[in-house]
Order: C-alpha cells, then sequence, then structure tokens
C-alpha cells in the first residue's frame, strides 16, 4: 500500500510549485487552511495565482509574502478589520509587488470550481 499521509511542510514541498493555480477556503471561515497558506509562505513559494471566495486574511498574509501574482476572490479581507490591508497596498502602491484581481461572488467562484472538473473548465485549481 503507498503511503499517502504527509506533512504540511512535505505536501507543500511535493504538491505546491511556483506558478500554481491554488484554490483555498472555498468551505468559507469554517474551514480556511491557515496551517497550508503558512507553509507555503514559509517555502517562499512565488507567482502563485490564489482562489476562493471569503478568503478571510489568510490571502491577506499571502499576498504581503510577495507569494501572489493573481486572486481571483469575491472579497480579501477580515469581518472585524475590513479590506486586507497587504492586498490594498498591492493594488494602490505594488508593494511587495503589484497583483492582478479578478472580482467575483461568493456564487460565481462555486460556479467556477464546480465547472473545472466538467468538460468546460474555467481555470486549473488545486483544493486545500
Amino acid at each position: 500500500m503507498t503511503h499517502k499521509v504527509f506533512s504540511t511542510k512535505e505536501a507543500v514541498s511535493r504538491f505546491i510549485e511556483n506558478g500554481d493555480s491554488i484554490a483555498m477556503g472555498s468551505a468559507l471561515e469554517a474551514a480556511i487552511p491557515f496551517a497550508v497558506g503558512h507553509e507555503i509562505i514559509r517555502q517562499g513559494k512565488k507567482d502563485l495565482t490564489l482562489i476562493g471566495p471569503i478568503s478571510d486574511m489568510l490571502f491577506d498574509q499571502m499576498i504581503g509574502s510577495g507569494c501572489v501574482k493573481k486572486v481571483i476572490a469575491a472579497w480579501v479581507g477580515n469581518v472585524i478589520m475590513g479590506v486586507g490591508y497587504n492586498m490594498r497596498r498591492a493594488i494602490e502602491k505594488g508593494v511587495p509587488r503589484t497583483i492582478e484581481v479578478e472580482d467575483y461572488t461568493n456564487f460565481t467562484i462555486s460556479l467556477a470550481l464546480h465547472a473545472g472538473p466538467s468538460a468546460f473548465p474555467l481555470f486549473q485549481q488545486k483544493a486545500f
């Protein structure tokens, strides 16, 4: 039997490559994978496209670390704090780098993720 259980560190190292598109937090706030996001930051992955509905502060942290090239999301921020400060800086000032943003609703993100494995993929993603 093949071993299929990996530490977060090993999983990110083996399965996340620079330039990947990654769906994160698609179960809304209840299942945002902060540990995976923080490991991606630790490993210094670059040029990622993050896909998700409400991503809370994880996307903002990843943007601030310079890992992100593009965000496809309904919203990046925190209910209490508002829009993510790192995202705002990246959009307005290009700090730490300029990012591209595609703005969708939670509903259209879910439709796109549902279409992904069908014959009509809107974008390719790795889901955590």
